[in-house]
């Protein structure tokens, strides 16, 4: 995963504190640093649902990215 992205879904999520999608965001980066780490049907469908609802360009395709990342591709 590039770390571009990372760094850009931290940001989001250090500006944008409190909410569910936040403390989700935050979560996944934290565990995209974990190599054994297999995240779990749910966690991907939602990431999934985020991506698709996103308006924010830069923050879909850091998303997107993160979603490859964790999907194996």
């Amino acid at each position: 995963m590039p770390e571009y992205s990372r760094m850009l879904i931290e940001e989001y999520c250090m500006e944008h504190s409190q909410t569910k999608k936040t403390k989700f965001l935050w979560d996944m980066v934290q565990k995209s640093y974990d190599i054994e780490f297999e995240p779990e049907d749910c966690e991907l469908l939602y990431l999934e649902q985020l991506i698709l609802k996103e308006r924010n360009p830069e923050l879909k395709e850091a998303l997107q990215d993160l979603d490859d990342f964790m999907c194996g591709y």
